[in-house]
């Protein structure tokens, strides 16, 4: 800037500093460019007065293409979501690749042949795959989306979701995203009283107001405060409803047109609030109109007293400026002896100085030391707040010297011929950019969550820690206080200190300390910094922000920022997940976020929190529903090779579970509400992953071995209705008979038990066969059913001494049902093995119902989550109603391999096994929640064991 009249400037975009900025020729910080007074940056605005400037960098050069370079070059990394699905697939596909060779190598030892060995390998590795993972995912994040949207938060990026659920610190800037971005009146001092300024439309007719607005004192400093105020609000329509007059040629259709646009925008002007409404005029007097407006009209008060015209034709005015700090406006205002009043606004400390009197309810008192003292903490409280303060005074120039025609010399505050002294003090006005409303118990939320808040903004430390103080971000004295009450350095205080506040320069004297150090140590001093538990930092550059974001990321820390300028880009882009504000954001920070606040809503990341943790857990409930059915998957097999009696469940119904019946109960937690504690425990660490070992042995070694009873018992209770001994059927894979011939029947009487086929050579043990077929002398087909007709109990022969003898032991058969696939009695015949693998099927079923509904908390008492998930619910009545299809729907039983089992064997037997894993999981949970704790903070031996 080589040339300035009264240019401010508007830095928000670049700082996050909402006060207009004087621009001068004096260069006042050679070593910073944005604190400096004589640069002016591309992409700020101009918002008073004049300049002419030189250009000095274009481009790249810019700080804004500073900026956007940092953008772009700014790491990312993968989100903590995939890489936790990485490590489980790694896992899983281990797992079940191991376990399928090591079976399909075991089944050619012990006899099998290729391809019953890889149909084996195929049902181990199947069984191990979580199929409804891969879906739970999709649908939880974008159901998480979807629910986010309805309130106002865009989801840029899927997987951001549940990264913000693991989020430990979040940064945010200060300007529009924690606070609102519009100065407003905060307090008011008059009457010898300091009283909070809360707008009238805003709190409503109900509210308890501090300040009575019929009160002389207060009617007073509004009417000042107006009259001296040259805002005013626009009530024009925006450029952006004209585009469409473009398109329109008549003239007299285009004024029609015109009419209605104005009529559109006036009455949608009508349904906004006076604090939201457009305005023309600086910061602070919009602030003050705002205020006023509520309460009476502003025009109105312009008008009852109105600026002196001289016969020039000139105003009796002096505006605002950097030098004198004060405006001074001469109205028309008949009070006794007087014609005309003289109001001033200015900085307090220079209105102050021309007072000797004050108002107080109304009379005119003299100021004493009562009254500085009073002025002087007033001042100073404000001001510590952070507070822009404005000062107030009048004075009624007498009649006798003033009278009504007099020309007012306002060329200049030197060339003025009024008093400037004498004058009577009205009260102070103070401005801030306030919190939004909800933000302060948002904070709270967050660190009840176990989140630290970190404000990491452009604005000045006195501002940045009072706005800090209102959000709750800081509750402790900071180093400054602790330093002024005890007499101590800062250094020294900030050693002590809970809250501190560093300033950019601090920063940059840090990084410079760190030069020449080995990356292992530097930013050290950033670590002790970031480690207190109430962090402010103020005056910071982009660069600086993207220090103090990978420093977070260095402690260990998933970092979330939030913000909305040019300037918050980088970090937003570095940070593990980035926020960004929808209404006051700017499109580079909305293009580098995961997420935009469409609202600008601080509290809506609490719900992003929330719903993050909740896909956490649901994720993890998923596997575990996963797991446990697949061990009762794995085990039959195992079963099948280890103790080599019949499969208890086939392939097809491995498949059937799978991506039938446990699919929709699978994806029902999707829908799951989050458990009470959500929101009151600490983040999960890094180290926290979702698969553990507790995960693991939960899974397979409890609920999967209960499940898997589940299968068994109904498995052996069919086999033993259908005339098969538990310990009758072990090892009958692998033992050799003969194949009756056509037409034989079973009759124990006989010596060959009714096998004309059978009978004994000397010494050996194994029958022959009479017909000479040598494929008859063989392991009866329990798999593909090709000896369905066949009565095992004549099969399986063998030779003692030259006798047949029987080589399995029986029972009597207990249920005379008959097959509708061979249409023969079931008992002792292969098809008794699809009886059992139906109900083993069953079985399974029945106990993954009860799971699912355990898994619905992770510690606390199934009676406090209910069944209000409804998809859930839905979920367990699909794989009810399909388990009955399989069971008596004729198609369903050819393409599936079930059978008609009677109401008795559908699973039932296995029902005792899902209650004792309901109840040893309501145990397990009780004992996590009362078992002594050796510490108040500190987990119990079961928390720390058994809660996955």
């Amino acid at each position: 800037i080589i040339q300035s009249k009264e240019m401010k400037v508007d830095n928000s975009s670049l700082t996050g500093e909402s006060d207009p900025l004087l621009r001068t020729i004096e260069c006042t910080h050679p070593d910073n460019p944005l604190e400096t007074g004589n640069l002016a940056f591309f992409g700020t605005l101009c918002k008073e007065g004049e300049g002419v400037g030189i250009v000095i960098n274009i481009g790249d050069s810019t700080v804004i293409g500073q900026i956007a370079n940092l953008a772009a070059t700014a790491s990312t990394d993968v989100s903590p979501l995939r890489k936790e699905l990485d490590r489980f697939i790694s896992y899983v596909t281990y797992i079940s690749l191991f376990l399928g060779i090591l079976f399909f190598c075991l089944g050619f030892i012990i006899g099998y042949n290729a391809l019953t060995n890889f149909i084996f390998a195929i049902g181990i590795c199947v069984a191990n795959v979580p199929e409804a993972l891969l879906a739970t995912v999709t649908i939880a994040l974008t159901l998480t989306a979807k629910k986010l949207a309805t309130r106002k938060v865009l989801v840029r990026n899927l997987e951001s979701v549940e990264t913000l659920g693991s989020t430990t610190c979040i940064c945010s800037d200060k300007t529009g995203t924690l606070t609102q971005n519009i100065m407003t009146v905060q307090h008011l001092w008059f009457d010898d009283k300091l009283i909070r300024g809360d707008n009238k439309q805003l709190k409503g007719p109900n509210f308890s107001y501090e300040y009575d607005t019929e009160s002389v004192g207060f009617r007073y400093l509004q009417e000042c405060a107006v009259v001296c105020s040259e805002a005013f609000f626009n009530n024009a329509p925006p450029e952006s409803m004209y585009e469409r007059l473009k398109k329109i040629t008549d003239e007299h259709q285009k004024e029609a047109e015109k009419k209605k646009i104005e009529e559109e925008y006036a009455a949608h002007l009508k349904d906004i609030q006076w604090i939201r409404r457009p305005t023309v005029g600086d910061a602070s007097e919009t602030a003050l109109i705002k205020f006023f407006q509520p309460i009476e009209e502003i025009t109105t008060i312009r008008k009852r007293y109105p600026i002196k015209i001289n016969s020039d034709h000139s105003e009796s005015k002096i505006a605002f400026n950097s030098v004198n700090k004060f405006a001074i406006y001469i109205v028309e205002y008949k009070h006794t002896n007087s014609e005309y009043c003289l109001y001033i606004k200015g900085a307090p400390e220079r209105v102050w100085k021309m007072c000797d009197k004050i108002y107080d309810k109304g009379q005119m008192k003299t100021i004493d030391d009562h009254w500085r003292k009073q002025y002087d903490n007033v001042n100073l409280k404000l001001a510590k707040g952070g507070e822009r303060v404005l000062g107030f005074a009048k004075y009624h120039l007498p009649s006798s010297e003033y009278p009504k025609g007099f020309d007012f010399n306002c060329m200049n505050v030197e060339r003025i011929n009024v008093p400037l002294k004498g004058l009577a003090f009205l009260g102070l006005i103070s401005l801030i950019d306030p919190p939004r409303d909800n933000v302060p118990f948002s904070v709270l939320k967050c660190k009840a969550a176990g989140i630290k808040v970190i404000m990491v903004t452009g604005d000045q430390p006195v501002t940045a820690a009072a706005i800090a103080k209102q959000v709750n971000i800081i509750s402790d004295p900071t180093a400054l206080d602790i330093a002024e009450q005890e007499g101590i350095t800062v250094e020294q205080a900030m050693k002590r200190a809970n809250a501190i506040v560093i300033h950019g320069d601090q920063l940059a004297a840090a990084m410079r300390e760190d030069e020449g150090l080995p990356e292992s140590e530097r930013g050290r001093k950033l670590a002790q910094w970031l480690q207190k538990p109430q962090i402010v930092f103020a005056r910071t550059s982009p660069a600086q922000k993207l220090i103090i974001v990978a420093g977070c990321q260095k402690l260990g820390h998933v970092v979330a920022v939030t913000g909305d300028g040019v300037n918050d880009s980088p970090a937003i882009k570095k940070a593990d997940i980035g926020i960004a504000m929808g209404i006051t954001g700017s499109d580079v920070a909305k293009d580098a976020a995961d997420m935009v606040l469409l609202s600008d809503d601080f509290s809506a990341i609490i719900i992003g929190v929330e719903e993050g943790r909740k896909i956490f857990d649901n994720f993890k409930k998923t596997i575990i529903y996963c797991l446990s059915s697949n061990i009762a998957e794995m085990l039959p097999f195992v079963a099948f090779v280890v103790f080599q009696f019949p499969l208890p469940l086939s392939s097809v119904l491995v498949l059937c579970i799978d991506i039938g019946t446990d699919m929709l109960p699978s994806v029902s937690f999707c829908y799951e509400d989050g458990e009470l504690d959500i929101m009151t425990r600490n983040p999960r660490q890094k180290h926290d992953h979702m698969v553990t070992g507790r995960l693991l042995v939960f899974s397979y070694c409890q609920n999967g071995m209960l499940l898997s009873f589940c299968g068994f018992l109904p498995y052996f209770a069919v086999m033993y209705d259908f005339g098969f001994s538990f310990w009758g059927i072990f090892y009958t894979a692998q033992i050799k008979g003969v194949k009756p011939l056509e037409g034989d029947q079973f009759d124990e009487t006989l010596p060959n038990f009714g096998n004309s086929n059978a009978r004994c050579l000397p010494g050996s043990s194994t029958p022959i066969a009479v017909n000479g077929v040598a494929d008859d002398v063989r392991v009866p087909d329990w798999l593909y059913l090709q000896d369905k007709y066949e009565d095992l109990r004549m099969f399986y022969l063998k030779c003692e001494n030259g006798i047949l003898k029987r080589n399995i032991e029986t029972i009597a058969c207990r249920v005379p049902q008959i097959s509708q696939i061979s249409g023969l009695p079931v008992c002792y015949t292969t098809e008794t093995l699809k009886y059992a693998q139906s109900a083993f099927f069953y079985g399974c079923v029945w106990g993954q119902a009860i799971n699912c509904n355990l898994l619905k908390t992770r510690f606390v008492s199934i009676k406090y989550q209910g069944l209000n998930n409804l998809f859930m619910v839905f979920g367990m009545h699909f794989e009810i109603c399909l388990f009955l299809l399989s069971a008596y729907c004729y198609p369903f039983n050819l393409v599936l391999g079930t059978r008609d089992v009677v109401w008795y064997h559908l699973g039932i037997h296995g029902l005792p096994f899902a209650i004792l894993m309901m109840i040893h999981d309501e145990i397990r949970k009780y004992l996590i929640r009362e078992f002594p704790r050796p510490a108040p903070y500190k987990a119990n031996w079961f928390e720390r064991n058994s809660l996955w």
